[in-house]
């Protein structure tokens, strides 16, 4: 799966951000400018707010999540979105001096471009001056965004997504297994899942498989970053990375089976095969699965259980995925774009996004205890979404793709027995440091 249509997944599991087309502007990259505000318009000046994610969604999708509530809560505003299409990338609307006021993505694909292209802006000064309460969010996710913005504040976050495990309750009934529970280790999930991997008949039933390795590594419990952030190489010979690529992918493909599917489709399973083959029993993903794709989980009897957990880390579920949001510098009217940020971010907002079933970027106790009560699957067992703790998000790089990628491709090898765990790490983090090197020489040239 590539970097990008698998951020794309990743945003429309959870809230469905998409965008819309329209909007026109001036100036060109910008640059960090602090968190000084611009001067406010006069009261009849019209207020336009141009927003551009690279998340690949449509003008329907960010009307949905977006859009709508903005105009209706700011009717004086003129709210426009600009999709990450052809002619409309980022890359392409700052060749033709095309103003971009706000920009949105999970974290690290919405910091990249910013900063790649000269558009960050610190909105420390400006959140303390429109009285935006940091301490009410996700601690872990500020850290993220202090830490990959050199102590800045370039992003807010709008909501967290999570790792959750989803199961067939129908495979469980079957094969007469008891229902996985919330606070299981990975050790005990796959023990579980021993019991349900077996053939009968045509069909091939496979106890558990998890997300594509981009999306566990990126968001794994472990918080190990790809890079090292003081050196700047490879991390992939940690044991961490061991015990995440033993524990979520080797011990499951020792059940007979397993590996044969997997050499067999010449990929690692998805969430189609989750829900259309009716043979796969637990599936690690994104909690936003069912909210994104109702129609696709109709097909199965579901329900979910936190992400298992190590045993050398109780309690620590997954990093969060956040969709962050941040003004350009080039943005018009900073004080507005703070302003609509500020709401996006309220409990006010928080509070009925988390109705709906999605995770709130807020840690408000009454905000969680209302999560998904007016989802058309509030019967299930959502309290699992908040029962683990989630981990320290790990420092990102300008280079996430390129070792992602080397990263993702090692773990098909090491599964179909192409090569062995540790020679794979070895020939893997030397890849990706020769990868990185190249690609910094040639950004110097």
């Amino acid at each position: 799966m590539s970097k990008k249509s698998m951020i794309a997944a990743m945003l429309a599991l959870s809230s469905l951000i998409g965008c819309s087309s329209g909007g026109s502007g001036s100036a060109g990259a910008g640059q960090d400018t602090g968190g000084k505000a611009d001067v406010k318009p006069k009261a009849d000046e019209p207020v336009e707010l141009i927003f551009h994610s690279n998340n690949g969604g449509n003008v329907e999708q960010f009307d949905s999540k977006y859009g709508n509530d903005l105009r209706k809560k700011f009717p004086n505003y003129t709210i426009k979105y600009i999709p990450d299409a052809k002619g409309t990338s980022l890359p392409e609307l700052m060749a033709a001096n095309q103003r971009v006021d706000i920009l949105y993505n999970v974290l690290d694909a919405a910091l990249q471009p910013l900063i790649e292209y000269n558009l960050q802006y610190d909105m420390t000064d400006l959140a303390k001056k429109h009285q935006v309460d940091l301490t009410v969010f996700e601690p872990t996710v500020i850290d993220a965004i202090r830490n990959s913005s050199g102590g800045k504040l370039y992003m807010l976050p709008t909501e967290n997504q999570v790792l959750v495990l989803f199961y067939n309750k129908g495979i469980f009934d079957k094969f007469g297994v008891p229902y996985p529970k919330d606070g299981m280790t990975w050790d005990e999930a796959n023990e579980v899942a021993k019991k349900l991997t077996r053939r009968e008949g045509d069909k091939q039933y496979l106890g558990i498989f998890n997300a594509a390795p981009a999306i566990m590594f990126k968001t794994n419990q472990f918080s190990e970053p790809y890079l090292d952030p003081k050196t700047g190489k490879s991390t992939f010979e940690r044991e961490s990375w061991k015990k995440l690529i033993q524990t979520l992918f080797l011990d499951p493909a020792k059940s007979q089976g397993y590996a044969e599917r997997i050499a067999e489709l010449k990929r690692m399973p998805n969430r189609l095969d989750f829900t259309n083959t009716q043979e796969i029993a637990m599936f690690a993903f994104q909690y936003g699965f069912p909210l994104a794709v109702p129609k696709d989980l109709e097909k199965i009897d579901w329900d979910l259980v936190s992400l298992p957990t190590f045993k050398e880390q109780p309690g620590i579920g997954s990093q969060s995925a956040s969709v962050s949001i941040g003004i350009t510098s080039i943005a018009k009217n900073k004080d507005a774009a703070m302003e609509v940020i500020k709401y996006l971010t309220s409990a006010e907002y928080q509070m009925e996004i988390s109705k709906k079933g999605v995770m709130s970027a807020r840690t408000d106790e009454a905000i969680k205890k209302a999560f998904a009560q007016d989802s058309p699957n509030k019967g299930k067992n959502w309290k699992a979404v908040y029962y683990n703790k989630i981990a320290p998000i790990s420092s990102k790089s300008p280079y996430e793709l390129k070792v992602e990628n080397l990263y993702g491709a090692a773990v098909m090898d090491i599964v179909t027995g192409k090569s062995d765990l540790n020679t794979a790490l070895r020939e893997t983090a030397e890849k990706a440091d020769k990868a990185v090197a190249e690609e910094k020489q040639s950004k110097n040239k």
